[in-house]
């Protein structure tokens, strides 16, 4: 090879050999966790399915109704392929999913997903509000736990994190419901903003958002009240979980070296707490924060029903009691890779802050 060729190749840019088998790497990084991503959808939604066709009930009867004869009944059963073998049931189910048809609901004799689409928002917001007041709350207590470990702050945190973690969130709920709501009147009872009350038009279905971005005042007002007593429950039902985890993760990281190097260079505490010792304390909590999230969209169930809110959770329980099969599986399969897809998310936010994470993946 000459040298001009060299002095070609070189103005010509071509990828040097680790680039390139860094941008490999990465590529089949990601088809990897893409396809990890799939298998747990596709299990999650096999094992419902499965499940589903196990329990002793009849769909059909459900949906003809309790009088229907058993000539209109198998009219149903043969209406929503009920009839069919059981793995041709589990063929047409999957390339629904694949079409983005989740069939008909028995309730609302309305499609799976139009519902989900209508739904999924009020969770939506109940779960982000809570989980952003759940993190903020939760790790500035653990923080505040693991700075001042001793003294009369650290028994009341402590009482504080085993109450939060041993009360059932319906409990709580309702004693919400008895003492505030009921009792001094100072939030609504249950349910959410009701959007004819104040002339709202549904742009987002995240009540407070549509409120602001409509300029409506007494609708924002109301829409923060309703979702308080639901987020409330959530964030208590939780908090013992962040508190304790950052609790340990800032003490054990206050406790080795270079915390006394840093000091020993004048470092202020304040600084040395939540710029040295937070970064290298938040993995662990993060990962914590992703499971509670993928938790708190399958989780608020409870909630939702003891509240009334309008959600995924209100949808998924009238499914159960009515042994709806297609809403079912459709909730599985949102929640499954919701709460999938953020986990990888977390995944990456922690090779984002810890680069020793990287090195090793």
């Amino acid at each position: 090879m000459t040298l001009d060729t060299v002095e070609h190749e070189a103005r010509a840019g071509r990828p040097r050999p680790a680039r390139a088998r860094g941008r490999r790497h990465w590529a089949l990084r990601a088809l990897s966790r893409a396809g990890w991503v799939l298998l747990v959808v596709w299990a999650a939604v096999s094992l419902t399915f499965v499940l589903g066709r196990v329990i002793p009930a009849d769909p059909a009867r459900l949906a003809a109704g309790m009088n229907a004869g058993p000539e209109q009944v198998e009219a149903v059963r043969r209406q929503l392929g009920l009839d069919l073998p059981l793995w041709q049931q589990y063929i047409d189910y999957i390339g629904g999913i694949l079409r983005l048809d989740f069939g008909d609901s028995i309730q609302s004799r309305q499609p799976v997903l139009d519902d989900i689409l209508r739904f999924l928002p009020a969770t939506l917001e109940l779960v982000l509000v809570a989980m952003f007041v759940y993190a903020v709350v939760g790790v500035g207590l653990g923080i505040l736990w693991a700075v001042l470990p001793d003294g009369a702050r650290s028994r009341t945190l402590n009482v504080v994190s085993i109450l939060g973690a041993a009360l059932p969130v319906f409990w709580i709920g309702l004693l919400l419901q008895l003492s505030i709501a009921s009792g001094l009147g100072w939030l609504p009872v249950s349910g959410s903003l009701d959007y004819s009350d104040y002339g709202l038009s549904r742009i987002t279905g995240f009540t407070v958002l549509d409120s602001i971005l409509q300029g409506n005042t007494y609708a924002l007002a109301e829409a923060v009240a309703c979702l308080t007593l639901p987020v409330i429950a959530l964030v208590i039902s939780q908090l013992g979980i962040a508190m304790r985890l950052t609790r340990s993760t800032v003490a054990a990281e206050l406790a080795k070296p270079y915390m006394r190097v840093a000091r020993a260079r004048g470092k202020g505490e304040r600084r040395v707490v939540f710029v040295d010792v937070l970064r290298n304390a938040l993995a662990p909590v993060i990962t914590m924060l992703g499971l509670q999230f993928g938790w708190l969209l399958g989780g608020t169930i409870i909630v939702e029903v003891v509240f009334s809110w309008p959600g995924l959770g209100m949808y998924a329980f009238n499914a159960f009691r009515t042994f709806d099969y297609n809403p079912i599986l459709g909730i599985t399969l949102v929640i499954t890779l919701a709460f999938v897809l953020v986990n990888e998310l977390t995944d990456q936010i922690i090779r984002w802050l810890d680069p020793r994470v990287k090195e090793l993946s």
